[in-house]
């Protein structure tokens, strides 16, 4: 079974280092002047990290599927919580594709590496997100998806 998680409000709350327009798009360059290793150990677990731990205690193939641009400090992170991983797929420094597409061709690009069909990929991998294009995109191709934004309330209720 794959489980691919989303990093930002997904597993992690990054929202201190985000900041947003007023239209509600991210101001990039302010997430990348906040991407120090202080404010990176300064994310908050959400409740699906601890299903990561467990997904992967129970033998799952964790799949880190995000459109930021990881860095040594993310990784660091991730590490210092207890959080292993098999594969990440993230945003190449200057790639401005939108997360949607981004996601699906790294996504295709990890099932095409795999020894089985893409329809077995589907049927077992499930992936959990908050963008709702991402959401979108991921039923539309046949992954089951799991807005983690729902999810983490459920968890946390």
């Amino acid at each position: 079974m794959h489980f691919i998680f989303d990093l930002d409000h997904t597993v992690s709350d990054s929202s201190h280092r985000q900041i947003t327009r007023p239209d509600g798009s991210l101001d990039l360059a302010a997430w990348i002047h906040n991407n120090t290793r202080a404010n990176i150990m300064g994310d908050t677990l959400l409740p699906l990290a601890a299903q990561w731990r467990l997904a992967d205690k129970k033998g799952a193939t964790i799949v880190i599927c995000t459109a930021r641009v990881m860095g040594e400090h993310d990784y660091e992170y991730l590490r210092a919580n207890g959080l292993r991983w098999d594969a990440c797929l993230s945003r190449r420094e200057g790639d401005a594709t939108p997360d949607a597409d981004l996601k699906e061709k790294m996504i295709r690009q990890y099932a095409q590496a795999r020894p089985m069909s893409w329809a077995r990929f589907c049927a077992t991998s499930v992936f959990f997100d908050d963008n709702a294009n991402v959401l979108k995109m991921l039923d539309r191709i046949g992954i089951k998806a799991y807005n983690s934004i729902e999810f983490n309330a459920r968890l946390s209720a």
